[in-house]
């Protein structure tokens, strides 16, 4: 199988982005993945400079794409599914870190037991007008599955539509006839029963988490 991981790195790390990056390469080196793949970084809004090729250096399999910052972070990610082929692809937003050593040997078994769906290392089962969902700061699916969504997200308002929307990826999924589940580091759960994963999100310390990003830092909010 081959597996491919995108991480968003934006404005040539300007405003913050730089720290960022740095934050997820410290999680990477002190987190290993478990397994081979390539790693993509979506320059977004900038080009691909020999500087930030040297920052990211240390992941295996450097490439680096060029985006002109549509969409934001999903606009990124959709580049990169139509651009790099494999068989599963990782998506992480540039607030995202790692949390467990063997993060990727999860996801990839998730995926090769459950099928050809939507995962993610977080979920919501939604309220109001926020429908049930897999957050998008860490989440993973075939490209040629993310390839299929029909709505091209270039505009930032479209981000929120796409996460957890009526028309957003989670929805199109499971109108497809496909289950999302949350992944942690100690099982696999329905997306409908996220709010139960022991030390998942919004649980406990969540500490069973695979990945965090900017909501995951402390003070904890428990799920009612």
């Amino acid at each position: 199988m081959k597996v491919a991981i995108t991480y968003i790195y934006p404005n040539a790390g300007e405003g913050g982005y730089f720290d960022l990056a740095v934050r997820f390469l410290d999680s990477y080196g002190k987190f290993p993945p478990g397994m081979d793949h390539d790693s993509i970084i979506v320059c977004n809004g900038s080009p691909a400079t020999d500087e930030t090729k040297f920052y990211f250096g240390s992941l295996p399999n450097l490439i680096c794409l060029e985006h002109d910052g549509s969409g934001y972070d999903i606009g990124g990610f959709q580049l990169a599914a139509r651009t790099v082929p494999c068989d599963l692809m990782v998506f992480f937003g540039s607030t995202a870190y790692l949390r467990q050593p063997n993060w990727l040997v999860r996801m990839v078994d998730a995926f090769q037991r459950h099928g050809d769906t939507l995962y993610g290392a977080m979920g919501n089962q939604g309220v109001g007008d926020i429908y049930p969902h897999i957050r998008t700061t860490g989440f993973w699916m075939s490209p040629a599955l993310l390839n299929r969504y029909p709505i091209q997200v270039t505009r930032p308002e479209q981000r929120y539509e796409f996460e957890h929307g009526r028309s957003g990826l989670t929805t199109w999924a499971i109108q497809q006839g496909k289950q999302p589940w949350v992944v942690s580091a100690v099982g696999d759960w329905v997306l409908q029963s996220c709010n139960s994963v022991p030390g998942g999100y919004h649980n406990g310390n969540q500490e069973n988490l695979l990945t965090g990003d900017r909501l995951t830092r402390p003070p904890y909010h428990p799920c009612d």
